[in-house]
């Protein structure tokens, strides 16, 4: 056995601790349906090194059976087919919050499943590759169209993520599909450069640097982002109010404001639905304060319980003012159908030019204006019949 082959095969157990390593994590600190797919993405990733480690340690030993040769190479181009799979998934539930249905999992699948087909019917024709009696692997006159088809898949991926990010209308979601989009194009670079260059082992490489970021940023947005929401936290909010504070007043005389709301009666909610009910309303308030900020270019979090904060920006405290009807009647009709009442209250300031010191006394100030709207707001025996009472928090 050469030297090359064992570094080759080093290389390729090293992207498998790796892979293995950060899969670990993510199933200890994340429950999600992004960490499913990313997990099983990173798993797959392992199983392709792990089977090409094993090709290269065997491949040429006359003593071991040319069928397991076989089998391993088989396995390998199908991982090649399964990882975009897992890719295309993740992609989806990152950017749009939505898994594809059973149905769309088995026609994603089908690169996957032609892959084994095909390679299967190798073993009697040679059309991709073959294996001789002396346990050597060679190429076959169809060799490079075995790879067509994942390096097609992964084309396709970063064009659905391209697509994503030109046609989301929420910034941050496009910020990471335009990102994803370029991470996948690595690994394709990569793999093209290998299949040109066989003696080059570079793929490993570059489908490790690209985990790594994709985790990274993976992990940052679960610092960043609120786990049941997925609204930005506490400190993500004084990150952007601390950069908008750099200009409270833009060119054009827009001036910003902080509004803070939190959901009438929520403990009532909690104490007669129970808490999971309460986390509906609260995902369905989230969901309130999104659509309108499309619409606003305007900025929501959650900053805890039942506390959102809305960063905005308006030409007078009049359109302030019909900015927070419009988020509690846009509040009121998303909580349409429950045995109660959704409403919320709302209270607002507006950013000075001394607050650029001071965020968190700005924040102070638009929760005092909350507490000053709650005096008026319905009664608990209102919110948990679905009374119709005016909530006069405006």
């Amino acid at each position: 056995m050469t030297n090359e082959k064992i570094l080759y095969a080093e290389i390729c157990v090293l992207g498998v601790i790796t892979m293995l390593l950060l899969s670990r994590k993510l199933r200890r600190y994340d429950k999600s349906i992004e960490q499913f797919y990313l997990s099983g993405l990173l798993s797959s990733l392992a199983l392709m090194f792990l089977f090409d480690a094993f090709w290269v340690l065997i491949d040429g030993i006359a003593s071991v059976s040319p069928i397991l040769n076989y089998v391993i190479n088989i396995l390998y181009f199908v991982m090649t087919a399964v990882c975009p799979f897992f890719t295309v998934c993740y992609l989806r539930m990152t950017v749009t919050g939505t898994a594809f249905t059973k149905k769309q999992h088995l026609l994603l699948n089908l690169p996957a499943i032609a892959i084994l087909i095909a390679d299967c019917t190798t073993v009697f024709n040679g059309a991709f590759f073959s294996v001789d009696s002396s346990n050597t692997y060679h190429r076959g006159p169809l060799y490079y169209f075995q790879y067509m088809i994942p390096l097609l898949y992964m084309l396709a991926t970063a064009g659905v993520a391209l697509y994503y990010g030109l046609h989301t209308q929420r910034p941050e979601k496009r910020g990471v599909a335009f990102k994803l989009t370029v991470l996948m194009i690595i690994p394709v670079a990569g793999s093209l450069l290998e299949v040109l260059f066989p003696k080059v082992s570079i793929i490993c490489g570059f489908i490790t640097v690209t985990m790594i970021s994709i985790i990274f940023d993976f992990q940052q947005e679960r610092v960043t982002k609120d786990t049941l929401t997925h609204l930005s936290n506490r400190y993500d909010l004084t990150l952007y109010l601390q950069d908008q504070l750099e200009m409270p007043v833009l060119p054009d005389g827009q001036m910003l404001y902080v509004m803070f709301a939190d959901i009438d009666r929520f403990k009532n909610i909690n104490d007669t639905y129970g808490h999971l009910e309460g986390d509906r309303a609260l995902c369905c308030v989230a969901e309130a304060l999104r659509t309108v900020s499309r619409s606003a270019n305007a900025y929501p979090a959650r900053i805890g319980g039942d506390e959102f904060v809305l960063v905005f920006r308006s030409d007078s405290d009049r359109g302030a003012s019909a900015f927070r009807q419009v988020l509690k009647q846009t509040v009121e009709n998303m909580g349409k159908g429950k045995p109660y009442r959704l409403s919320i209250s709302a209270g607002y300031t507006r950013a000075e030019a001394s607050d650029r010191q001071n965020p968190a006394g700005l924040l102070d100030r638009a929760d005092g204006k909350l507490y000053e709207q709650k005096q008026n707001r319905p009664s608990a025996e209102e919110i948990v019949s679905g009374g119709t009472a005016n909530n006069s928090a405006s």
